[in-house]
């Protein structure tokens, strides 16, 4: 099994979430808040080749706005590092 690629990042809010995933097409990344420290896994978004992506927290309880918010940029940083 490959490393996660890291595929970039963004802010939201007070935090910076990196977005990782393995390269391949279809499937899941994962997010990591890499600011404020400490480091701290915070989910993943999954059936990115889908119609309608999950994003799945594994702590946060984060309000609607901001779940989409996450999930949106993390779409579009996936996108982005597909072939074309």
């Amino acid at each position: 099994m490959n490393e996660p690629k890291i595929l970039g990042q963004f802010q939201l809010e007070h935090r910076t979430i990196q977005v990782s995933g393995d390269g391949r097409t279809g499937g899941t990344v994962w997010l990591e808040r890499v600011h404020p420290d400490p480091p701290m896994a915070l989910g993943c978004v999954v059936e990115l080749d889908t119609p309608t992506p999950r994003l799945r927290l594994y702590r946060a309880e984060w309000p609607d706005a901001l779940r989409e918010e996450a999930k949106e940029r993390t779409i579009a940083l996936w996108q982005a590092s597909r072939p074309a």
